[in-house]
């Protein structure tokens, strides 16, 4: 019999998150095929079968999480042994349960009055099982256990609460790896950062006169990235890391593009933008969004970032105020474009297609004159004809 173990996908990875299982227990596997779809805190990979065989026993079901290292499921290498009895499984499970769920012996033969014994009514249930049914109202006494020796798990209890009326109050969920790394790294940046916003609105005009003269597609988020590398690279305060006692200068620019997904935001980082054409840093930046939606991105392409660029500019929100990535010193929040009448040269008016843009910043390093530096600096660009001709 072969173990199946929890992965380890970054050095910060401690547990994983079971999101799906590929085979059902006794299905056929081959060595190397997706076995389950694991996430942890920044990214979701699927994890190959160890051996060919068939799939014996599930130990972590969907939905649950096990640490790196630890046992997920276990496969049968033939026929015969998926169809011999899974004492042995049995007694694996009952040792890792030892090691998290000591057992309460003593506190049992108190009830009982004799060592060792199971008090009459004792039901067998694991704490998340008893839990549930608790919140849920589910009596354990009616439950028929699926795990080892008529064990009560999890997975019991959920499938009787899918059975039931869908109570008044709602509902509740495991929140993901990933949902909690972001309130996480959202709590950090309120806590540690003095967080101000600068706004201005720009006139875009140029920019989209620029991207229709293109023969290629490229987004309008990919050219401000280019932008922003010219502004980065003239003023420096803003291209660093700062954790409060020390600030790191770095040479290139690592620029973070925050990607909404089904299962929350993440920002994928194009790296050394300077060094690259506009032409590269549009098919970049698509390849990792794609990624980021399918859940695929590698903790290479989601580290190493000094300042992030968030775009709401296809939904309908016009000014926001972005929240700071851990260890950087700004944030710019772009909104969406809209057709506005605008004041020109000689008091004429125009209508022009006009943007919030938004800087966030650590007040802690980043005074409001070096914001309103920056964003003049960026509005400029953007306003100018002669900046596309170098991007």
């Amino acid at each position: 019999m072969i173990e199946v173990r929890m992965p380890k996908f970054g050095l910060s990875m401690e547990k994983g998150f079971i999101t799906k299982w590929y085979k059902k227990e006794g299905d056929p596997v081959s060595e190397g095929e997706p076995l389950f779809e694991a996430e942890s805190e920044k990214i979701t990979n699927d994890v190959p079968s160890p051996a060919s065989g068939f799939l014996k026993k599930i130990v972590v079901p969907e939905g649950e999480e096990q640490a790196v290292g630890e046992v997920v499921a276990y496969i049968a290498e033939n026929e015969e042994e998926l169809k011999k009895e899974i004492e042995q499984v049995s007694e694996k499970l009952a040792e890792e349960e030892k090691r998290v769920i000591p057992e309460k012996t003593e506190a049992r033969s108190a009830e009982t009055g004799q060592k060792g014994e199971t008090p009459a009514g004792f039901i067998k249930a694991s704490p998340i099982a008893k839990r549930l049914a608790r919140e849920h109202g589910i009596d354990l006494s009616a439950i028929k256990g699926s795990g080892p020796n008529g064990r009560i798990i999890e997975k019991d209890i959920l499938k009787a609460i899918a059975s039931k009326a869908v109570p008044k109050g709602g509902r509740k969920e495991k929140i993901s790896p990933l949902r909690k790394t972001i309130a996480r790294h959202l709590s950090e940046s309120y806590k540690n950062s003095v967080l101000v916003t600068n706004m201005t609105e720009v006139d875009m005009s140029s920019l989209f006169e620029f991207r229709n003269s293109l023969k290629e597609k490229v987004s309008v988020t990919a050219i401000l990235v280019k932008l922003l590398a010219e502004v980065l690279k003239k003023l420096e305060k803003f291209n660093v890391n700062f954790n409060g006692e020390e600030v790191e200068y770095f040479d290139s620019v690592n620029v973070g593009v925050a990607v909404s997904t089904d299962k929350g935001l993440v920002v994928p980082v194009i790296k050394n933008v300077s060094s690259k054409s506009l032409s590269e840093v549009n098919a970049e930046l698509k390849n990792l969004s794609t990624l980021a939606r399918e859940g695929k991105l590698t903790e290479e392409q989601l580290t190493g970032s000094h300042f992030t660029l968030t775009n709401l500019g296809m939904m309908r929100t016009e000014m926001f105020t972005p929240v700071l990535n851990p260890g950087e010193v700004a944030i710019l929040g772009v909104g969406r474009t809209v057709k506005k009448p605008v004041v020109l040269d000689e008091d004429k008016i125009a209508i022009r297609p006009m943007c919030w843009f938004s800087l966030s910043y650590d007040h802690k390093w980043i005074d409001g004159a070096d914001a309103a530096e920056f964003l003049g600096e960026i509005a400029s660009l953007i306003e100018s004809k002669e900046i596309y001709d170098k991007i």
